[in-house]
């Protein structure tokens, strides 16, 4: 007769593991902005031009035939970035996991998702909130108060502390993600992001990898890490696409090889550090259609002022019950202007003391035919890597394209 007494290491040796679904739903990854853009996989050739109408004056009078006068034409010139996320699978890896009987999740399947997850959040930033030119940077240094420390080991990560005046968004959703490879200012050298902090006034980095800018900060030779020292995403520096919010505060210079100007700008109002009022929206929406003749159809702004908005409108608010339901909703946020309900975005790339009113008849993402896509351009997404390692490419080709002059910006709102 044989016997069984229970103990620890029997239960570890012999007993299965039950294990729970992957919590997978950590991050926001909701993008209306996406949703409301035109997509056009029609980008072949070199570059893309589009003529811009910019004035219709000239050859009219009364009384006798008017002297003809040409219109002033601009030409919008659109040049495609590439864009990618790339992955790395453990061939042995994908063998023990090939089903979930053996791991939380298949393991070829897994890596994709959040290959696409990671994809989109960093097109999303890059769409929102790029600069007019396409540098891509993340944030930069503010001399008086950006303080780096640290060594870049394991054990000792540089820190780089930057204020809010740098970072250009919530504290709470910087562009930054643990596990992000940045570069700094020129330099080709990958400094991984291993944990992010936060406060109410700045964000904290941790980054792992070497710097000589950093390294020499953090020795404290008496320089700072100042408006001229920049982050960027690995290997992106001056390669981006034109942000939504670089275009529309563009006020000098060109923007897609057109001179900023009178027809080729935003409507853009300063709050001065002013609340956010009914009026000023009011006045947003009314000034925009005065300038270009159309309303906007949409208003994108930060966490921040979304929840202001909803105290703002507290005695407005509506709870709709469906027919045949029991249960309540909310609506998508609207708010009624003079010239009807716009639906109100939240957005966490944003910046915290700005709001953008736009017309997204106006604005088109244009793609490489195939748009974007995983490469199998070799009959296989996974391709053999040197080692016992498959790699898997997902991305494209393209440049976001946005007409300033029929959109608005409202900025230095209080925070």
């Amino acid at each position: 007769m044989s016997s069984w007494t229970y103990s620890a290491s029997n239960e570890a040796n012999l007993m299965k593991i039950k294990y729970g679904k992957l919590i997978e739903d950590q991050f926001n990854k909701e993008n209306v902005l996406f949703a409301r853009l035109k997509l056009k996989t029609d980008f072949v050739g070199s570059q893309l031009d589009m003529p811009v109408v910019q004035s219709i004056g000239g050859g009219v009078a009364s009384g006798s035939l008017p002297t003809a006068n040409e219109n002033k034409i601009g030409k919008a010139t659109l040049t495609a970035k590439k864009v990618y996320a790339v992955i790395s699978v453990d061939r042995e890896s994908m063998k023990s996991a090939k089903t979930d009987e053996g791991s939380f999740v298949k393991f070829t399947a897994f890596p994709v998702k959040i290959a696409i997850d990671s994809f989109n959040r960093n097109l999303e930033r890059m769409i929102t909130v790029g600069n007019a030119t396409g540098t891509g940077a993340l944030a930069t240094g503010n001399a008086g108060n950006t303080v780096v420390s640290g060594a870049g080991s394991a054990c000792s990560p540089y820190l780089i502390t930057l204020d809010a005046s740098g970072i250009y968004y919530d504290t709470d959703a910087s562009p930054f993600e643990e596990g992000d490879l940045v570069n700094i200012n020129t330099e080709t050298t990958d400094l991984e992001i291993v944990t992010i902090a936060t406060t109410a006034t700045s964000v904290i980095l941790s980054l792992v990898g070497t710097s000589s800018r950093l390294g020499t900060l953090a020795g404290g030779c008496g320089t700072a890490f100042g408006a001229s020292d920049v982050i960027y995403m690995q290997s992106s520096k001056d390669k981006e696409m034109i942000g939504l919010r670089g275009a529309i505060a563009a006020t000098s210079s060109t923007l897609y090889g057109v001179t900023v100007g009178r027809r080729w700008k935003a409507y853009q109002k300063n709050a001065s550090s002013a609340a956010l009022t009914t009026d000023l929206i009011n006045e947003m929406v009314i000034k925009l259609k005065q300038q270009c003749g159309k309303s906007p159809k949409m208003i994108l702004t930060s966490y921040n002022q979304y929840i202001k908005l909803l105290n703002l409108l507290e005695d407005q608010k509506r709870f709709p019950i469906p027919a045949r339901r029991a249960d309540v909703s909310f609506e998508a946020v609207q708010i009624m202007t003079p010239e009807g309900a716009i639906p109100v975005i939240a957005s966490r790339f944003v910046p915290a003391d700005e709001m953008f009113f736009l017309n997204d008849d106006h604005m088109e993402l244009h793609l490489r035919p195939g748009g974007f896509e995983w490469f199998e351009d070799d009959g296989t997404v996974f391709l053999r890597e040197a080692t016992d390692s498959y790699a898997a490419r997902y991305g494209g080709y393209g440049q976001f394209f946005v007409n300033p002059h029929f959109q608005g910006y409202l900025h230095t709102l209080a925070v």
